[in-house]
């Protein structure tokens, strides 16, 4: 029973957020299914009632969207506990030095090889192209594209153009199998 009225509320909630975002079939919003619902969950809140408070929020409806009223509840102030200073170390006559110059020289040397790694990529990338274009079934792969045949052939096609460029070109192309 539980378990009936949360996915009553549940419901309550989902439709009050999408009423005007998405179009419902009527059929969700009949008053006669609507008075239904409202119907068992206050059959079901007499039934199951508590004297216990758990929120102090109570939820209401103006049939257009649900509005929240917070009770304030009185609370007892808390006891302030003493604020204490951190105490950090003693300075040490340590100095860290960094050589700023060789830090940056090393991350030139990086970008410099990742520099260098991109323009083989695009280097083998062009290759690839030059071959389907070049092709007899690259050319029939670019007059698929530019038609209305379904995106799997298209990329089947490829696919198989793609292995059998790797297997002339297993030098040029190296370990890189992105598109297998």
């Amino acid at each position: 029973m539980a378990d009936a009225k949360a996915k009553a509320a549940q419901y309550f909630t989902i439709l009050n957020r999408i009423e005007y975002v998405i179009a419902l079939d009527d059929k969700y919003s009949e008053p006669s299914f609507l008075a239904f619902l409202r119907l068992f969950n206050r059959l079901y809140n007499q039934l199951h009632r508590t004297d216990d408070v758990k929120d102090a929020i109570e939820v209401y409806f103006d049939n257009q969207i649900g509005i929240v009223e917070v009770e304030p509840q009185e609370t007892e102030p808390k006891k302030k506990r003493e604020t204490k200073v951190a105490k950090g170390k003693e300075p040490s006559n340590t100095v860290h030095q960094f050589d700023i110059l060789a830090v940056i020289e090393a991350r030139n040397e990086q970008e410099e090889l990742k520099g260098e790694r991109i323009k083989e990529f695009e280097a083998k990338i062009q290759n690839l192209f030059k071959y389907v274009r070049d092709s007899d079934e690259g050319k029939r792969l670019i007059v698929k594209i530019n038609s209305d045949v379904p995106e799997d052939e298209i990329y089947d096609d490829f696919a198989k153009i793609y292995r059998k460029y790797k297997i002339l070109n297993r030098k040029t192309v190296g370990d890189y199998s992105g598109f297998s």
